[in-house]
């Protein structure tokens, strides 16, 4: 955590790792305008809540972030965090095309959506760690409906 952002750095392989890109950066830039949206903030403040959780956990269990809600308040797993982040995005645009999604299809929607507001190819790539293009364009770009973009 560092007062420009949070970088977090990956554990073990990850599905588009290869010879010589591994463990790649992920870097959240910290928001200054405001507190109520800095993510450095807000993990400083769940890290703070969380903290009488951690102590109890096993060596191997401690360099986890995610925490369930309920007791014995042990790490979740990526299953949990996917459905956590699929409930969001229902929550966030219930009258979208969005609301039939899966958790599979939420690695396509950010970049999609980055792209259709703008965002230049080169960035989306390096972003979603892709080494080509064609990847992006045959397994990732959706069709996003008008609603769903006029809303981002």
């Amino acid at each position: 955590i560092q007062q420009k952002g949070i970088t977090f750095i990956r554990c073990g392989l990850a599905k588009q790792d290869r010879q010589n890109h591994r463990n790649s950066k992920i870097v959240v830039p910290a928001f200054i305008d405001n507190k109520k949206l800095d993510p450095v903030t807000c993990l400083l403040q769940y890290l703070e809540r969380t903290k009488k959780f951690r102590s109890s956990l096993d060596k191997d269990q401690q360099g986890k972030l995610f925490l369930s809600t309920c007791e014995p308040h042990k790490p979740v797993t990526s299953q949990t965090i996917s459905k956590w982040i699929v409930q969001v995005i229902k929550l966030a645009y219930p009258d979208s095309s969005l609301k039939n999604i899966k958790a599979h299809s939420t690695r396509a929607i950010g970049p999609s959506w980055a792209l259709y507001k703008g965002a230049s190819i080169n960035s989306i790539l390096e972003a979603a760690d892709w080494s080509s293009e064609s990847t992006f364009g045959k397994f990732y770009l959706r069709d996003l409906s008008v609603d769903v973009l006029d809303n981002v």
